[in-house]
């Protein structure tokens, strides 16, 4: 693959937007935040999965326990039998009482749940890391707007003609 001369490779241009090519004029503070972006990062595709899926799991769990509770019936019904193609997805316990509705299908229902677990779990978490990025980053400009100020606190009398 030939590239145009002058413009960087994808790995170079990578290593520059995330600050670490080794140009001697980053300060410590831009190595620093690029170091933590990396380690945000790297929290977000070890840890997200894991703890996405683990509440998949937790939402698809409550779900399938929690709908027999929630479709129980308020009066008992016979046992009738009906041909397959118009038989009701009611489900009945050993005393021939009624669980579920015409309908219900609790296992989609539970999916559609963990999914959307999973979804908001993910969200949420991407959310709170780039939330302490921006703390990080915040605390960090404080730290070079400080390192600045007092670096020309030195240097700008010289350049100003104030030579007290």
């Amino acid at each position: 693959m030939h590239t145009m001369p002058g413009r960087p490779r994808g790995s170079t241009r990578l290593a520059r937007a995330l600050g670490l090519d080794g140009n001697p004029l980053r300060r410590a503070s831009d190595r620093a935040e690029a170091w933590i972006r990396i380690g945000l990062l790297a929290v977000f595709l070890i840890a997200g999965p894991m703890v996405a899926l683990g509440t998949g799991g937790w939402a698809y769990h409550a779900e399938i326990t929690a709908a027999p509770v929630q479709a129980a019936p308020t009066h008992h019904v016979k046992a009738a039998a009906f041909p397959p193609a118009v038989a009701p997805t009611y489900r009945y316990r050993a005393d021939q009482t009624r669980i579920g509705t015409p309908g219900q299908d609790v296992a989609s229902s539970a999916g559609s749940s963990e999914v959307l677990a999973v979804i908001m779990t993910l969200a949420l978490m991407a959310l709170g890391l780039l939330a302490v990025l921006r703390l990080v980053r915040a605390f960090l400009s404080r730290r070079r707007l400080t390192a600045w100020e007092t670096a020309w606190s030195r240097v700008g009398p010289q350049w100003s003609g104030d030579r007290t």
